[in-house]
């Protein structure tokens, strides 16, 4: 079994961590951020017409045009760029809010999915972009051997254990 989000998601969250690098009104165009993410245009195309539909992203048309974010990184959850690419997040498809389970009221494994399913989306709802981007590891560290992704997630652990 493998719970993963879908290309569009996983390309989403690599080009707005780009534009997160980027200052506050600096607008970023298509061919800069697919050529440095190494992600397809056309698709990218559609990934930041979903992002500017959801509010994360805006766009500017023209010669000078091109992309930054709506708001402050820190004001931008992984789960508000997932839902505006994917739609509700949800572990199994009880916990879906747009499709109904014909087992739901009889189901016995429902606690297990209600509990995955509300650990999931704190932790999404949690890591905002500026947690996950580090200015020296965008959004990996390529040919290092090792991720930048375990003092990241120490940080989010602490920051959701402060919380609490």
């Amino acid at each position: 079994m493998n719970f993963s989000i879908t290309r569009r998601g996983d390309y989403g969250l690599i080009a707005i961590l780009y534009l997160a690098r980027k200052k506050p009104d600096e607008l970023t165009q298509i061919h800069e951020i697919a050529s440095h993410c190494r992600l397809p245009e056309p698709f990218l195309a559609q990934i930041l017409r979903l992002l500017v539909r959801g509010g994360l992203v805006q766009s500017r048309k023209g010669v000078h045009g091109g992309f930054s974010l709506a708001r402050k990184p820190q004001e931008i959850s992984f789960l508000e760029v997932l839902e505006a690419l994917e739609g509700p997040v949800a572990v199994n498809r009880c916990q879906n809010p747009v499709v109904a389970c014909e087992h739901e009221s009889e189901c016995a494994m429902e606690f297990v999915w209600s509990k995955a399913q509300d650990a999931l989306v704190n932790v999404l709802k949690d890591a905002t972009l500026a947690d996950a981007y580090c200015s020296g590891h965008f959004p990996f560290t390529p040919g290092s051997g090792k991720s930048a992704s375990g003092e990241r997630a120490e940080a989010l652990s602490e920051k959701s254990t402060a919380r609490s």
